[in-house]
């Protein structure tokens, strides 16, 4: 199975799920957005991470009176 293969199949997948139907164009612009998302994760496999790596933004609830 290609990586085209597993990405129309999970396309086919969801759209099921969603009860969605994607014509011809919308279809094709769907599996380029896939293809470009997994090789972003694929880049970000790559990287190794620390405990010290996390985030900076850290969300503080202010408490209002």
């Amino acid at each position: 199975m290609t990586a085209r293969d597993r990405l129309i199949h999970l396309l086919d997948a969801n759209s099921a799920v969603l009860d969605l139907s994607l014509s011809a164009a919308q279809r094709e612009g769907v599996l380029a957005y896939l293809a470009l998302a997994e090789s972003m994760h694929r880049g970000l496999l790559a990287v190794s991470l620390e405990p010290a790596d996390e985030s900076a933004v850290v969300f503080v609830p202010q408490v209002t009176s």
